[in-house]
């Protein structure tokens, strides 16, 4: 999604869609990076058409140091951008802020994008 690579452009680390994927020269994932996905519902109508949408950004933080410093800046780029947090968390699956299996600290994100939109006014 557009919006979230340009409210993440300048946070120093890089930012995948979907995944992170080795490459040729860089077989090991960076020591700080973000993935996100993201799914879109009609928000709201009008005369039975669609007037906006609102789509929910899942955003991951991956980090093999501590996640802290990092989560504060994404979260300021995303406010700045004007996306609004729905929830943030430390904890997966039953799991601490920090993955046993990845060795990776991680942070998720919802935040959502609202957009006006004008289809068969």
């Amino acid at each position: 999604m557009r919006q979230v690579q340009q409210a993440l452009a300048n946070i120093g680390i890089p930012v995948y869609a979907g995944v992170w994927r080795a490459t040729s020269p860089d077989q090991n994932p960076p020591v700080q990076y973000c993935v996100y996905s993201s799914t879109t519902t009609e928000a709201s109508h009008h005369d039975d058409h669609v007037t906006s949408f609102r789509t929910y950004v899942y955003l991951n933080l991956w980090s093999d140091i501590d996640p802290t410093d990092m989560a504060d800046t994404i979260r300021e780029a995303m406010y700045a951008y004007g996306f609004i947090m729905v929830e943030e968390s430390d904890k997966g699956y039953n799991q601490p802020a920090y993955d046993t299996a990845t060795r990776q600290y991680t942070v998720q994100w919802t935040w959502c994008w609202r957009e006006d939109v004008s289809y068969g006014n």
